[in-house]
């Protein structure tokens, strides 16, 4: 009698085995079918479990993790062509602009009888079309070593503030004939850190030119020193539908810096070295005005 009964609940258990078998052998071929269909499909589909099991719902979890993943990548590469082709267009534009304009003043001068005064006019005019090219060009250049090159930052000790200060002056007559001030403050006279002097002017000075182009009304700079040192650019737009949170991307260009010769890349370049400086950049917006903060570490503790 123990034979049988032994012997009957074998073949249950062999039963239920091969009946549990079966599901999850067609659970696996209907999950390999919707991942085929998934492939060739854009839509957002995911996978789902049908048959009880912690091993097969972890497959389905991660398996969905993955192509969710894939699908914003794609989303990401596509829009990065998109702002590619974009771009390509925006900088023959910038490139041909003061090429165009700079040609136009010379052939004026070669064919006509101007007085002195005025050629002396002419050449101003020629003079900054053909620096403005140069910028654009340097921009260009700089942006394809950050993607081609990436070196070991060398950095050594210097006065944060005295190369803020630099930067400061550099620009001082272009805001002064835009009739608008660079007011800069601080709470102390001296920051000692160690970094790279090269990227550090390279981004304040885009961020002090960017505030200049797209910006209105005195730039205030304050800068303070607590547990990290942080710099803050504040100043007002110009247009309020720029989109904060794309600011820093390659390429991203607002239709307003079309008329400034923007190229989208000054904004880029101050992330890239920021972050290669091992500091951090964000940006927010508020009614009406713009902030640009900057965060370094306290790298020299006194």
């Amino acid at each position: 009698m123990v034979i049988v009964i032994v012997m009957f609940l074998l073949v249950m258990i062999i039963l239920g085995l091969s009946a549990y078998l079966f599901c999850m052998k067609q659970e696996l071929k209907r999950v390999t079918n919707s991942i085929q269909k998934m492939k060739k499909s854009d839509s957002n589909l995911l996978l789902h479990q049908t048959v009880p099991s912690k091993e097969l719902r972890n497959l389905v979890l991660e398996m969905n993790e993955f192509y969710q993943e894939l699908k914003e990548k794609e989303i990401l590469l596509e829009r990065q062509n998109q702002s590619v082709k974009k771009v390509m267009m925006n900088i023959s534009h910038d490139l041909r602009t003061p090429l165009t304009s700079a040609l136009g003043y010379i052939d004026m001068m070669l064919n006509s009888d101007l007085p002195k005064e005025e050629k002396e006019k002419e050449l101003k005019i020629i003079e900054e079309r053909l620096k403005k090219l140069e910028e654009l060009i340097s921009s260009f250049f700089d942006f394809q070593q950050i993607l081609l090159k990436r070196e070991q930052v060398i950095k050594k000790e210097e006065n944060i503030i005295a190369i803020l200060e630099e930067a400061i002056a550099s620009f001082y007559e272009d805001y002064q004939r835009e009739k608008r001030q660079i007011l800069f403050s601080k709470d102390i006279q001296k920051i000692q850190v160690l970094t790279n002097r090269k990227l550090l002017t390279r981004i304040f000075d885009n961020l002090i030119g960017n505030a200049l182009k797209h910006g209105e009304g005195d730039l205030k700079i304050t800068i303070s020193k607590r547990k990290r040192i942080q710099i803050i650019f504040q100043n007002e737009l110009k247009e309020n539908h720029l989109e904060v949170d794309r600011i820093f991307e390659e390429f991203y260009t607002e239709d307003i810096s079309r008329t400034k010769g923007g190229t989208g890349l000054g904004l880029a370049i101050v992330k890239e070295f920021t972050e290669q400086l091992d500091g951090t950049i964000v940006a927010k917006k508020g009614k009406g005005d713009l902030k640009m903060i900057l965060e370094f570490l306290d790298t020299i503790k006194k």
